[in-house]
């Protein structure tokens, strides 16, 4: 007869009991240290600081003097690369609260894959890369050249077609 046969006696739902009330207890534990953690990191030449709460959500962004003398790629840059080193010191953080609290346990380690999928250590300096966004003005900007369509005796829907 195996464990899954033999029938459930009185003593066996007492433990079963006390198991589950007792992981109850670590995993309330670990959600108000969840609720209370938070990481803020500053750049490696202090022109950026970035908070961020228990989900990784930014929750303040302090920029110094310094950080204002940037040219636009490098302001992007710095602070993108700052966010995400917050974000693995929270990742790290959630490992040790998680790994101290309930240990080795499914939904303990289903919690810790979750923020190390989303959080993953950043790339390499040197295999960074950084995408500038460049705004031309309309005159300047290449595009879609428009063309004249003649009237439409069809398009009466408000005076016309919105084509014109």
């Amino acid at each position: 007869m195996t464990s899954q046969e033999r029938p459930v006696m009185p003593g066996d739902l007492r433990k079963l009991a006390d198991d589950l009330q007792r992981k109850a207890e670590l995993y309330g534990r670990l959600q108000a240290q969840l609720n209370r953690t938070s990481v803020t990191e500053t750049s490696p030449d202090g022109g950026v600081r970035v908070a961020v709460d228990a989900t990784g959500v930014p929750t303040a962004f302090t920029f110094t003097e310094r950080f204002r003398s940037m040219d636009t790629a490098t302001m992007s840059a710095a602070l993108l690369a700052t966010l995400r080193r917050a974000h693995v010191r929270l990742r790290d953080e959630v490992v040790d609260l998680t790994t101290a609290t309930v240990g080795d346990d499914g939904p303990g380690n289903d919690l810790v894959a979750k923020y190390r999928e989303r959080f993953p250590d950043p790339p390499a300096e040197d295999d960074a890369v950084v995408e500038v966004m460049r705004f031309e003005s309309e005159e300047t900007a290449p595009g879609p050249s428009r063309t004249q369509h003649p009237p439409n005796p069809d398009d009466t829907d408000f005076g016309g077609s919105v084509y014109r």
